[in-house]
Formats: structure tokens, C-alpha cells, sequence
């Protein structure tokens, strides 16, 4: 009788897609395999060995340089999963709710325009208070922003009926106190290797939702 090979059994493979900031890039960790988006993609290669992955993301990038500069290379390709993170580096140019909205719905429409068969999961707006980056005065005001930004997004992710990570509650109520956690690295802006590991923790089941059964 035959019996079908081990491989018949085994989950498909996926090819992940990374686009966005530094955030997505991995800037402040010690080296790539302590990156938020590959902790991610390692996690899915344990069930997934075949899996692959590319990361299109650039340090400091805004939503729309994602947009005009990333985006264009998920087409052609086989694409199944696109992780994006993107809209802490507009705070520089604009605090308008409606820009910002308007901004990341385009956004998402592109990747699915450039990768229809993907899955995509969306990152909201971190708490970007916790940095060196805003002044004390400031953060009362700052915080309540990005908790703005970041419903807002959930909302038009929600809509497009994607996975939604939620950075903002990550970033502003760590699971370990940050007197006991150096959750940023040196530069006091992007996070240590600890910090990296605790997100990717944390991300992980809007991923898996959007892989069960795939």
C-alpha cells in the first residue's frame, strides 16, 4: 500500500512580506535575529520550514514614502503575508487625525492592490511618549494623540478586514515595569533586543489567527 510522503502533512509554506519604519527594519537591535519582524517570521517557520521572507522596510520612513517606495515591490510576487508598520515618522509633519487616516487607508489599498492574494496584517500607532523623543511637558497631549491615531487605524483595518497589531497598547503598558527593563536601546528611541522580543510576543497570535488553517 502507499502511504503519502511526510511533506504531505506538512503546513504550506508562506512567503512573508515586511514593509514600513524602523520599527518594521529592526533599527536598535543588536543584530537582525533579535528584529521585531524576524522574531516573527522564526516563529512561523517552526510550524512552516519552507516559509521565506523579505524585508522591503527603511529606517525613518513616513507612510507615504512606504507607499511610493516599498509597496511597488510586493507586485510580481507570490506574496502571502505582509506585516506593515508605518505612521510614527508622520508625527513630524502633521498631528491631523483625518491626514493620518486618510494617509494609511490609501495605504492598505495599494498592498492589496500589489499583493491581492495576501493576508495583511497592520500595525497601529506606538506610544512614541516612551522615547527621549517629547518633551515631559508634551506627553500628556502626545499620548492621547496616538491613542487617537491608533483607534483610528484599527478602525480602517477593521474595515478592510485585516489583522490589526496593536502598538499603541504595547509600547504603552509593557508587561514588565521599565525600571526593570531597558525596553529602548541606547539611542533612547527604537527598542533594545528585550523590547523587540516582548512586541514580537504580543504580535504573534494576530498572526497566527490569519495563518490558522492556511
Amino acid at each position: 500500500m502507499h502511504l503519502p510522503s511526510q511533506s504531505a502533512y506538512e503546513p504550506a509554506r508562506v512567503s512573508m512580506a515586511v514593509l514600513g519604519d524602523s520599527l518594521a527594519y529592526g533599527l536598535g537591535a543588536s543584530k537582525t535575529e533579535h528584529s521585531l519582524a524576524w522574531r516573527l517570521y522564526h516563529r512561523i517557520r517552526e510550524e512552516r520550514p519552507a516559509s521565506t521572507y523579505a524585508n522591503y522596510a527603511v529606517p525613518y520612513s513616513t507612510i507615504g514614502d512606504v507607499l511610493r517606495h516599498q509597496v511597488p515591490r510586493l507586485r510580481g510576487t507570490q506574496t502571502d503575508l505582509v506585516l506593515v508598520i508605518a505612521g510614527a515618522n508622520d508625527l513630524r509633519y502633521t498631528r491631523d487625525v483625518l491626514i493620518f487616516a486618510r494617509r494609511f487607508r490609501a495605504l492598505l489599498e495599494a498592498i492589496h492592490a500589489a499583493a491581492p492574494r495576501a493576508h495583511v496584517i497592520a500595525a497601529g500607532m506606538p506610544d512614541v511618549t516612551q522615547t527621549i523623543g517629547v518633551p515631559w511637558l508634551l506627553k500628556p497631549g502626545i499620548c492621547k494623540l496616538c491613542a487617537r491615531i491608533n483607534t483610528t487605524m484599527r478602525r480602517i483595518v477593521e474595515a478592510f478586514e485585516d489583522e490589526f497589531v496593536d502598538l499603541f497598547e504595547f509600547t504603552n503598558a509593557p508587561l514588565r515595569p521599565a525600571s526593570e527593563i531597558a525596553y529602548l536601546c541606547d539611542d533612547g528611541y527604537h527598542p533594545s533586543d528585550y523590547g523587540y522580543a516582548e512586541l514580537a510576543e504580543r504580535a504573534f497570535p494576530s498572526i497566527a489567527r490569519r495563518l490558522q488553517g492556511a
